[in-house]
């Protein structure tokens, strides 16, 4: 969050500079050329920093956010989680809705509230379909098909693309209409022919 701070305005005061230096290129000489080329590559490294993990992130997403962008519940990560849980466990889920919703305001990121509601809600209600939309905007697998099948069979909706393919592949194969089964091929059994009638003038053995 503090890089994310930090990060635009170093760049729009790097770009401003540069802008007034280039303007005034005509009349930079001498020492004030090789300053300012000094100045440019170390701003120049200086946002190389900064903006590498962001960009890295986005090239990298797509092979990796079902590894690194895992939506299943962690195993209590903060007091409000836990306490959510207590409440679930008791029966308790309007309470648990309230503290779902304070979770959901203090990490908006993150997948937990979300996952917790939906385990609270009323099947068909208006939370429900909420929290199903919330948790379908998540990249784990087996929690966007959860919720997908809540969406469209319970609430009649049907949710747009998701931003991972590896998501849309589970959602295809999930709806894709398996074939029928072929009919079981019956074959004609051959009604048994009688026995050739021995021939009583052959003789295998000598009396």
């Amino acid at each position: 969050m503090i890089l994310s701070l930090v990060r635009i305005p170093v760049t729009l005061l790097f770009a401003y500079s540069l802008v007034k230096a280039v303007l005034r290129y005509q009349s930079i000489e001498g020492a004030d050329i090789v300053f300012l080329l000094g100045y440019a590559l170390a701003g120049s490294v200086v946002l190389a920093v900064l903006w590498a993990p962001v960009i890295g992130e986005k090239l990298s997403d797509p092979l990796t956010s079902v590894l690194n962008s895992e939506t299943s519940l962690p195993t209590d990560p903060n007091r409000w989680v836990s306490s959510i849980r207590r409440l679930q466990r008791r029966g308790w889920h309007r309470a648990a809705l309230v503290l779902v919703f304070l979770e959901g305001m203090r990490h908006p990121n993150l997948p937990q509230a979300s996952l917790l509601g939906l385990r609270s809600a009323r099947p068909g209600s208006f939370l429900e379909k909420c929290f199903a939309r919330e948790v379908f905007k998540f990249n784990n697998i087996q929690n966007c098909l959860h919720a997908y099948r809540i969406l469209t069979e319970r609430h009649g909706i049907t949710p747009p693309l998701h931003s991972a393919a590896e998501v849309n592949l589970a959602i295809l194969n999930l709806t894709r209409e398996r074939p029928l089964e072929p009919a079981p091929y019956k074959l004609d059994v051959p009604a048994e022919k009688p026995k050739p009638a021995r021939n009583q003038r052959i003789k295998l053995f000598e009396p």
